[in-house]
């Protein structure tokens, strides 16, 4: 399974995804919280294999599906 479809599964199965788009902003669309990030980082940091860093969460690219999942790889290939 491709890793945006991972995460499109991971707003679904919590009811959150709607028509969320790859390219949406989730927390422009209010499909996340702050509460919910958290769980969101922990998932991805074990499904993965990753660590966030604080820089991270800044990176222009972390809010939609899509950058997230380049970030993902990114980090896999850096940490890998």
């Amino acid at each position: 399974m491709e890793t945006a479809d991972w995460l499109l599964d991971w707003f679904a199965a919590r009811g959150e995804a709607g028509a969320l788009t790859v390219e949406e902003n989730y927390y422009d669309k209010g499909v996340i919280d702050s509460f919910s990030v958290i769980e969101l980082i922990e998932d991805v940091e074990t499904r993965f294999g990753i660590r966030f860093s604080d820089g991270d969460f800044r990176d222009k690219r972390f809010p939609t599906v899509a950058g997230l999942a380049d970030l993902i790889a990114e980090k896999q290939r850096v940490d890998g």
